[in-house]
């Protein structure tokens, strides 16, 4: 039997929390083109390495593609994220190689389901639960707080978004085409027990507070 040494076991622990060890990647230049039809997106099932914990890499899922636009026509992306059982989706942040056209940025919207439930050319968000216009100042922040805000007829949404299957819908307007890169982190959902441990010590802790105030 082979002993693992202190210096093996950290730089093993290295190679599990490499920046690069995402949880589930969907690149349209590995996986093609995406769906261009908003009845049928692409699938990305969202995952969790339970390897990697506590890294904040365990969590994270990684979307790539490019988008925009040649002539009258208009390179739509639309993916159906699913997010497992036992999981809640707490970010989707915008990575350093997004790329946008013009000052007004980029369009990402998000529906509850499958498919994106509303024409392209719809003159409101009505049937999306939220929205943002994107622009290289989002790059490495978390947008999902801000698509939660109802707008525009979107109908808003609460964070975190619980387990089940939503869609994306990415477009850019401006001539050219433009790279975007988004992470949706996931988390898990803490058992019953654990909610009743973190509850119970949140109430010790305070206890202890007030003994030390008072004492």
């Amino acid at each position: 039997m082979r002993i693992l040494t202190n210096t093996s076991v950290f730089a093993l622990g290295l190679i599990l929390c490499a920046p690069g060890s995402f949880a589930n990647t969907l690149d349209e230049a590995v996986a093609g083109d995406f769906s261009g039809d908003r009845l049928n997106p692409t699938p990305w099932l969202l995952s969790y390495n339970p390897a990697t914990p506590p890294h904040a890499n365990a969590g994270q899922n990684i979307l790539t593609g490019t988008t925009g636009r040649s002539g009258s026509t208009v390179d739509r992306e639309y993916v159906a994220v699913t997010v497992p059982e036992g999981y809640v989706w707490t970010e989707l942040r915008v990575g350093n190689q997004t790329t946008v056209g013009g000052s007004q940025g980029s369009f990402i919207g998000l529906a509850a389901g499958p498919v994106i439930p509303i024409d392209p050319n719809a003159s409101t968000a009505t049937g999306l639960l939220g929205w943002k216009v994107y622009g290289l100042a989002d790059r490495t922040t978390d947008i999902l707080d801000d698509m939660a805000s109802a707008g525009q007829g979107a109908s808003g949404f609460s964070r975190p978004l619980g387990p089940g299957q939503y869609s994306l819908w990415i477009q850019e307007l401006a001539t050219g085409s433009y790279t975007f890169r988004f992470n949706a982190v996931l988390s898990p959902i803490p058992e019953p027990g654990m909610w009743l441990s973190m509850t119970l010590g949140l109430l010790g802790i305070g206890a202890l507070r007030r003994v030390t105030q008072h004492g």
